[in-house]
């Protein structure tokens, strides 16, 4: 999963993460859904950070409750360090409003953005989703909404609405001053196109695409050519996370 390579290089020594073991390491984990990101984050990294603070925030309040949930197994099954209760929270949010509970915390911003938006177009919901996730998955944690307000032309288009998250989740990830901004998509094609958002925006240094099948974050596999700059890809397999480090 792409989140252990992350906190693999926030560990590592050449990570853009630098602080100091008793800093507070911040991470902000836009619709977090039922917090697996997050707790993962946080049993792979309290070891090394101390003193950790994760936020997770989605619009649903059955998807915080079950987050809630989660968390409170977890820790009551001591599958979790005990100091996750008091280091991870999460709160109902619309990251499409121009101000969030992210924006409402004194201290300073937020060392890392990670997000596993809704992704998949209503075309590609339609026609590649199997019966059990159609049964089984809220079509609104898989598949965004499309723009309710007057668009502009190619906003409302299949592949744009499966986009849709990505700007606001970028702009965040800038107001915020993170260091790192880690996005899962659906495909490789969809992975060209936000490494081009990022690419877009000056506030990013460098773009990698990984891929599903990523065993190591030694190596560059390729180079792929977006917007004029060169883009790293690792792993094998489809496209699953574009990250953007400062």
């Amino acid at each position: 999963m792409w989140t252990i390579h992350l906190a693999d290089h926030v560990l590592s020594k050449c990570s853009t993460i630098a602080k100091p073991r008793d800093t507070p390491l911040r991470i902000l984990d836009l619709c977090t859904g039922t917090g697996c990101i997050s707790l993962l984050l946080h049993a792979l990294l309290h070891r090394s950070h101390s003193s950790l603070e994760i936020l997770g925030v989605d619009l649903f309040p059955t998807a915080i409750r079950l987050a809630r949930q989660n968390l409170h197994h977890n820790v009551s099954k001591r599958l979790l360090s005990p100091s996750t209760s008091s280091q991870i929270r999460f709160e109902e949010a619309d990251i499409f409003k121009s101000e969030g509970i992210w924006q409402k915390r004194g201290g300073g911003g937020w060392d890392i953005v990670v997000s596993n938006p809704p992704y998949i177009s209503p075309e590609e919901y339609n026609r590649t989703t199997t019966r059990s996730v159609r049964n089984w998955e809220p079509k609104t944690a898989l598949v965004p909404p499309p723009p309710s307000t007057s668009f502009t032309a190619g906003e409302n288009n299949d592949a744009s609405i499966g986009d849709r998250f990505y700007p606001s989740i970028l702009d965040i990830a800038a107001s915020s001053g993170a260091k790192i901004v880690a996005m899962e998509v659906s495909d490789i094609a969809q992975a060209q196109r936000v490494a081009g958002l990022v690419l877009q925006r000056r506030e990013w240094a460098r773009c990698e695409i990984w891929r599903d099948g990523l065993s190591t974050l030694q190596g560059i596999y390729e180079t792929q050519i977006i917007n004029g700059q060169e883009v790293g890809v690792r792993g094998h397999g489809n496209g699953r996370v574009v990250v953007g480090w400062r």
